[in-house]
């Protein structure tokens, strides 16, 4: 009879600053699906970083058109976080990089923030006063797991790990107003999918 042995690896502490951890889900939106992307947004539920816990509800309409105006909003109940989190990771992320408008966001901070589940749909809402925003996600995939490394990730200087759940379609609507546009199925990781879902259980890793 031929033995086996079982190596038991020990776990594994990365080595690196933790700079955030929590929930990051994105809508990116177009109008002409072999066109620009007409709005790209992102929600934040952060459960620790070094500026704390906090949300933030991102939209940017027009990404690469100084001149169209539209929405380009942050609500926040942690001001300080919002604009590390917009400075330090979205304006770095591939789709926003080329965006002349990042530097120009109103953030409103003080917002309230209420998540609606409903099976497969998800919906996260920020209000501040008149301001609302409000993103919902549509029939959500099975959750899969990804470590990307730091010369891949968003930023090029942080590990990246989370569960996705890709959606298929997604809406956002500012202040009563629907933004045009529908999710586009696109390259995403080792696959396919539409270009909106869940990231959830998100953590960035300083990459040393």
């Amino acid at each position: 009879m031929t033995q086996t042995s079982t190596v038991t690896l020990p776990p594994v502490v990365r080595p690196g600053a933790v700079a955030w951890t929590g929930d990051n889900p994105f809508i990116y939106l177009k109008t002409d699906p072999a066109g620009q992307w007409s709005s790209l947004s992102v929600y934040f539920r952060i459960a620790a970083s070094k500026y704390g816990p906090g949300r933030a509800a991102v939209v940017v309409e027009h990404p690469y058109d100084a001149a169209a105006g539209g929405a380009r909003l942050v609500l926040t109940d942690n001001e300080e976080l919002a604009r590390f989190l917009v400075r330090d990771f979205v304006a770095k992320f591939v789709l926003f990089r080329p965006s002349p408008v990042m530097e120009e966001l109103e953030y409103v901070d003080g917002a309230g923030f209420e998540t609606v589940r409903e099976g497969d749909d998800w919906t996260e809402l920020a209000t501040a006063g008149e301001r609302s925003l409000t993103m919902t996600w549509r029939g959500l995939g099975e959750p899969f797991a990804v470590d990307v490394p730091g010369p891949e990730s968003g930023t090029g200087l942080h590990e990246m790990f989370a569960v996705f759940r890709i959606a298929e379609g997604a809406e956002v609507t500012v202040d009563g107003r629907r933004l045009p546009g529908a999710t586009i199925e696109r390259d995403f990781l080792n696959g396919r999918g539409q270009s909106a879902g869940m990231a959830i259980s998100e953590t960035w890793v300083e990459d040393r």
